[in-house]
């Protein structure tokens, strides 16, 4: 049996009363406080890696103890975004105060009030590094008190914002000089968080910076694929993809395994389509595929409700076919028009922009940020002014990519995208626009993305078309007035020799 503990109140020294009530107090209150707390569940400080296939469900449903990342430290677990963003079960890896609790509920409420691409399945991540999640912190801060113009100019508009950003960095830089943490999962998924940042405020020169650092981390324990955690390496290739995309340039990353690849694609027609003598559209079959593989994918999914929801379905459809469209070599265009390649050369790379602005299209229609559509819709101008181009050396390539930028860009902008149709067609003798749309179908097409945008541009087409197949009528030839003679007895009956001379 426990002995009972008594306190003394020496009468000399009644300052020790304070002292002593709060002893008592604690030693009364300590059974009752122990009663009060929830038992914690065995694994509940874990959580496992996440599929892609259910990347979504795992960030909504919390904490699982089937595994851990390979990251050295231990998972925390993510709060249902649904249960009312409750935060009492976290073990956060930063300390907290009630502001950043307060912040961190606004992560999750938005999390849970907003979609936007990885976002959900990012909180796991966060939690689980003490860098990772300050950047969170730093960009929850931005998102919540900021406004355009502190979104455009980075975290030094809000100092606690920059605060935040300095705790990362310190922690960041500290890792990094270490060999062992170097390769820790955590660390990586810190550098990705400011990756995301950047992404989300258009900053693609210092995205760059930190992609680059990634790389050479990622190179250290063996690539892309060896990171354990799949939601991570779809993330950091969803991001590397946008940025290669924004400079058309070859991403630094392979494309990660678990990506959608094998789509059942009929590539008959495009053997035909590239059949045309052209070395220089040799090498493009391989995106043709990927980007129709895109297209046939979507069609046979898009009516399924949340679709358009599904982030890690995003990033495993999206990848095979930016990443080939990206690695398309580059060729040197020569300056004289007349030059048995400069034609080729223009519909590849007419191709290749095309190409990136329907996959920026499929992507916005995901609700992920599309920087860099207005760089290949400006570069794609720029193609379809080019002088003395010969359009019919790839037809329907060069109607497919023509048709697919007229229809995102509007007004005057497209109109030399029109003229670049209407005269294939007249070299094609074609008679309507609707011969054009069942050839733009027929190569590559989703209809959710395009349908409504379809009737504008083809009256367009057709007007013009028209106006230049009008034949001007001839000018009515001036007549001059006719002499009058009186009439005489001899003039009412004409005589034979009268009437041949007429």
């Amino acid at each position: 049996m426990r002995m009972p503990n008594f306190e003394f109140v020496h009468l000399d020294r009644p300052g020790d009363e304070k002292k002593h009530s709060t002893k008592i107090r604690r030693h009364v209150m300590k059974d009752i406080g122990l009663s009060r707390r929830k038992p914690k569940k065995r694994g509940e400080t874990t959580v496992a890696r996440v599929t892609p296939r259910a990347a979504a469900a795992a960030a909504a449903a919390g904490p699982s103890s089937s595994g851990q990342a390979q990251s050295g430290q231990t998972l925390l677990p993510l709060p249902n975004p649904t249960d009312d963003c409750r935060l009492s079960g976290v073990i956060f890896p930063i300390r907290m105060t009630e502001e950043r609790r307060s912040l961190s509920e606004f992560v999750f409420a938005e999390a849970k009030a907003h979609y936007f691409p990885f976002r959900t399945p990012w909180l796991p991540l966060g939690l689980s590094d003490e860098a990772a999640w300050y950047i969170t912190m730093a960009y929850a801060v931005v998102f919540k008190y900021g406004n355009a113009g502190s979104l455009k100019s980075g975290y030094r508009a809000i100092d606690e914002a920059e605060r935040f950003y300095t705790l990362s960095i310190q922690s960041i830089s500290t890792r990094l000089k270490d060999p062992k943490q170097r390769r820790n999962e955590g660390l990586i998924s810190a550098i990705t968080g400011f990756v995301c940042h950047d992404n989300s405020i258009g900053n693609f020169y210092r995205q760059d910076i930190h992609l680059d650092g990634l790389r050479i981390l990622i190179e250290e324990i063996g690539g892309i694929n060896k990171i354990t955690n799949d939601v991570l390496r779809l993330m950091i290739s969803w991001y590397d993809l946008t940025s290669a995309s924004y400079r058309n340039s070859r991403p630094y990353f392979a494309v990660p395994s678990g990506s959608i690849i094998e789509i059942d694609t009929d590539t008959r027609y495009f053997e035909l389509l590239l059949d045309n003598g052209c070395p220089h559209l040799d090498g493009i079959q391989d995106a043709l595929k990927a980007t129709a593989g895109v297209a046939r994918y979507v069609n046979r999914r898009c009516q399924k409700p949340g679709f358009w929801k599904e982030d890690i379905v995003a990033a495993q459809l999206l990848a095979p076919a930016l990443h080939a469209v990206l690695s398309l070599e580059d060729c040197v265009l020569p300056s004289n028009p007349h030059h048995t390649s400069f034609s080729g050369i223009i519909a590849r790379e007419t191709f290749k922009r095309g190409a990136l602005v329907f996959l920026a299209l499929v992507k916005a229609k995901f609700n992920g940020t599309v920087f860099e559509l207005s760089q290949h819709l400006n570069a794609f101008r720029r193609l379809a002014s080019i002088p003395q181009v010969n359009w019919d050396l790839a037809r329907e390539l060069n109607l497919w990519a023509h048709t697919i930028v007229a229809l995102e860009e509007g007004g005057n902008r497209r109109d030399c995208y029109i003229s670049v149709i209407v005269g294939i067609m007249n070299n094609a003798h074609y008679t309507s626009s609707k011969q054009v749309l069942d050839v733009v179908r027929g190569i590559i097409w989703i209809e959710d993305i395009f349908g409504n945008k379809v009737e504008s541009l083809c009256h367009e087409i057709d007007s013009l078309l028209a106006s230049s197949r009008r034949i001007p009528l001839r000018p009515t030839p001036r007549m001059d007035p006719l002499p009058v003679y009186p009439i005489t007895p001899e003039s009412r009956e004409p005589s034979v020799e009268s009437c041949r001379s007429l």
